[in-house]
């Protein structure tokens, strides 16, 4: 790359699309490539393709196409890491866009459905729900990061989560119970690892300040990055639905926050505007996202 572009090196654990091309309504291995072409230019190495709760068959038909991208990387593509399962086994009160009617209770046996497609590395789920706590300790067998989000959970019923094996939360502050709750429990314990979107738009800096002060050196930045991201303003497509992006904002047709078009760089100038040293704030793009997932 050039000067003015400095090779790739950012990670990012969240990825729903870029560059007009969202991953779980992707029907073609050159869409996939599209979409890790437009992240690479945008400074991302490496990145987890992420399937948001949806037909069971949409998903391994998307599943399959990454995987196949992953196992033959090319020149200029960002490197596909593995998959992020967000969902299917959410909370229905903090579902934010996630499809209401793909939403289950935790089952073992749907989740090795889903396993057998290859390539998890991380799963979001909550902690609150009947069969939770089972299915967490069996992914945690599997070496699968389970990570907490879109949850109405109760501190206990957080913290239960995280003592049955949870080591991260999704998303800070967004689509989850906050103070007391999810958010709350994960600030107050030191083996919890907090991915959090910093835009000025997800997560005002006032609650971005919070979470520094408890969680300094153990966050993780991501955009939550959607379709539109890399690509401009205009209505695209989010797995069955579809999104406005406008003004910085990417929003369902009803008015609900559906993902993230900034940068990471753009993250870590905000950041550096709210004090925070540049080799911390690199850690959260480089180092620890790759450590979370034992990269």
């Amino acid at each position: 790359m050039s000067p003015n572009n400095p090779e790739p090196r950012f990670v990012d654990l969240q990825v729903n699309g870029h560059g007009g091309v969202d991953f779980l309504s992707a029907n073609s291995t050159d869409e996939i490539r599209k979409a890790a072409r437009s992240l690479y230019s945008s400074g991302v190495k490496s990145f987890l393709p992420t399937l948001i709760t949806s037909d069971p068959l949409q998903l391994k038909a998307s599943a399959l196409l990454i995987r196949e991208v992953m196992n033959d990387r090319r020149s200029g593509e960002s490197e596909i890491l593995g998959i992020h399962l967000e969902g299917p086994f959410i909370s229905h009160e903090k579902s934010g866009v996630h499809p209401q009617k793909y939403i289950v209770e935790p089952n073992i046996a749907l989740m090795k459905e889903y396993l057998g497609i290859g390539s998890v590395r991380i799963v979001t789920l909550a902690p609150e729900l009947r069969g939770a706590l089972d299915l967490i300790k069996y992914l945690v067998d599997q070496n699968i990061v389970v990570s907490l989000g879109h949850s109405n959970a109760t501190p206990d019923e957080a913290n239960a989560g995280f003592d049955a094996g949870a080591r991260t939360v999704t998303h800070l502050f967004n689509a989850m119970s906050k103070i007391p709750g999810l958010a709350s429990a994960a600030l107050d314990r030191d083996d919890v690892i907090i991915q959090m979107i910093v835009d000025d738009v997800h997560v005002d800096r006032a609650k971005v300040q919070i979470a520094l002060d408890k969680a300094s050196e153990r966050f993780i930045l991501t955009n939550d990055a959607v379709a539109p991201a890399g690509s401009g303003e205009g209505i695209h497509n989010f797995g069955e639905m579809k999104i406005q992006v406008k003004d910085g904002q990417a929003r369902h047709l009803d008015g609900t926050l559906a993902g993230g078009v900034g940068t990471l760089a753009k993250s870590l100038q905000i950041l550096a505007e709210m004090g925070v040293s540049y080799e911390t704030a690199l850690a959260s793009v480089t180092t620890r996202p790759l450590a979370l997932i034992n990269q």
